[in-house]
C-alpha cells in the first residue's frame, strides 16, 4: 500500500522547486440494515383497507432467495421494479372456491385481484395470504407459505382485468384440539411489492383456521391472469 505524506514546497530567490503530490481520499458507508370444510360459495371484497393487525409472518416474510424481494408484509416481487405497478388502493380482491380441486384434508381458493383504476398496471409474484378474526383483523395462525414451482411471470392487467391465485387451505380438524380453531373473518391480502393491504370478507365459505398452531394451513401461488 503507498503511504502518502504532505510535501511542504519551499520557494528561493535562486529558483522554484515545484512538487507534485498526489493525495488520496476514502469514503465509508454503513448498511442499514419477512378450514375445516369445503367450500360452496364466493365471497366479494370488502374494499382495500389498511393493515388492522401487524403483518402477516412466518416463511411468507422471509426472502427465498437473491432475485426475490420482499417488503416485510408477505408478499414477494421478483421483478425489482416500481413503475406502473398495481397499487393496493387500485384493486379490489375476492375469494373463489374452485371445484373439484380439494384432496384428502385440503381444498382449494382463488385470491382473485381486479384492477379498478381507470389505467393500465401489473402485478408479478406472490401475494401475502393470512387468516384474520376476532372481528378485528386480529391474524389467525401463521400467514400462507409460497408455492415457488409455480410460474410467475408479470401479469399485466387493462382496467377492469383481474389476476389471481390458487391457494391450497388445509383442515384445521387435521391438527387435533392443540389447533385451536377458529372461524375466520375473511383474508388479509398483500399485493406483491405492497406494504397496504385488502381485507377480502368471509361470508359464505367455510374457512377455519389454527389459532393457537404455529403450522401454516395455507400455501399460495403465483399470481396468474385470470381465467
Amino acid at each position: 500500500m503507498t503511504k502518502h505524506r504532505t510535501i511542504r514546497t519551499m520557494c528561493g530567490a535562486a529558483g522554484v522547486a515545484a512538487l507534485l503530490v498526489t493525495a488520496g481520499c476514502s469514503a465509508s458507508s454503513a448498511d442499514g440494515d419477512t378450514a375445516s370444510g369445503t367450500p360452496t360459495a364466493s365471497t366479494t371484497s370488502a374494499g382495500p383497507t389498511e393493515s388492522a393487525s401487524s403483518a402477516p409472518s412466518g416463511e411468507a416474510s422471509e426472502p427465498d432467495s437473491s432475485e426475490s424481494a420482499t417488503d416485510g408484509t408477505g408478499s414477494t416481487d421478483d421483478s425489482g421494479a416500481t413503475e406502473g405497478r398495481c397499487q393496493t388502493p387500485e384493486l379490489a380482491g375476492s375469494l373463489v372456491p374452485v371445484e373439484g380441486g380439494g384432496g384428502a384434508g385440503h381444498y382449494e381458493i382463488e385470491v382473485v385481484l381486479k384492477n379498478e383504476a381507470p389505467q393500465e398496471c401489473w402485478l408479478q409474484g406472490w401475494p401475502g395470504v393470512s387468516f384474520v378474526g376476532d372481528n378485528d383483523g386480529t391474524q389467525l395462525g401463521e400467514a400462507a407459505t409460497f408455492d415457488r414451482s409455480s410460474p410467475h411471470d408479470t401479469v399485466t392487467l387493462a382496467p377492469g382485468e383481474s389476476a389471481q391465485a390458487l391457494v391450497r387451505v388445509s383442515n384445521a380438524e387435521n391438527y387435533g384440539d392443540e389447533c385451536g380453531q377458529t372461524p375466520a373473518d375473511g383474508l388479509r391480502i398483500y399485493p406483491p411489492g405492497e406494504k397496504r393491504s385488502l381485507f377480502v370478507q368471509n361470508d359464505q365459505l367455510q374457512l377455519m383456521a389454527c389459532a393457537d398452531s404455529d403450522e401454516p394451513l395455507l400455501q399460495v401461488q403465483a399470481l396468474q391472469p385470470a381465467s
